[in-house]
């Protein structure tokens, strides 16, 4: 699980190619790291300037509580689903074992529960609370790759450390790129 602290590094990810090798699909893309505060509270929006291709890829940056309880919710969604899953395992056995054959009614709900199970398993890893600004149109962007754990434990290759540029759109918009910095410091 991710730890959620004062300030994040929001992974973005531009994918450059996908190549098709017989059954497999390799997909390449390039890793940014940009760090920035969290708001104090609520959600601040705002661009950040892809390394790669110079597009402005917009995002949502929750606050450290706001992120807490996104983690919190993924986390009760897997404990919920599989609890439920247990129980319904318990109770077609007891179907199957009576021969009342009504066990195919068990079938839809354990469906749900196996796959609110997987939802929670595969988000609650990553959730950071950084999301896109938009999940479409952002292009070939995204803040969490496709193979999460392989691309933050093992980048195929080390990019090069670039200035981020980023801009927020409110009151506390600190526009030149550096977003931990103080703006009435010299």
């Amino acid at each position: 699980m991710q730890q959620i602290g004062p300030r994040v590094g929001m992974r973005l990810i531009h994918m450059t190619h996908t190549e098709h090798r017989g059954s497999a699909t390799y997909h390449y893309y390039r890793i940014q790291t940009a760090w920035v505060d969290r708001p104090p509270e609520g959600v601040r929006t705002g661009y950040l300037r892809c390394a790669t291709c110079g597009d402005m890829v917009g995002f949502r940056l929750r606050s450290r509580a706001r992120a807490k309880a996104r983690q919190r919710v993924w986390l009760a969604l897997g404990l919920v689903a599989t609890a439920a899953l247990a129980v319904l395992i318990v109770i077609t056995a007891r179907v199957i074992s009576s021969d009342s054959g009504t066990e195919s009614r068990t079938l839809v709900p354990a469906a749900l529960a196996v796959a609110a199970l997987i939802l929670s398993v595969i988000l609650l890893p990553s959730e950071d609370g950084v999301t896109l600004a938009r999940l479409r149109g952002s292009g070939p962007h995204g803040f969490k790759p496709m193979k999460i754990r392989l691309a933050w434990s093992k980048p195929p290759a080390t990019d090069q450390p670039v200035r981020a540029e980023i801009v927020f759109h409110d009151p506390d918009s600190l526009d030149d790129g550096d977003a931990g910095r103080d703006p009435l410091a010299p």
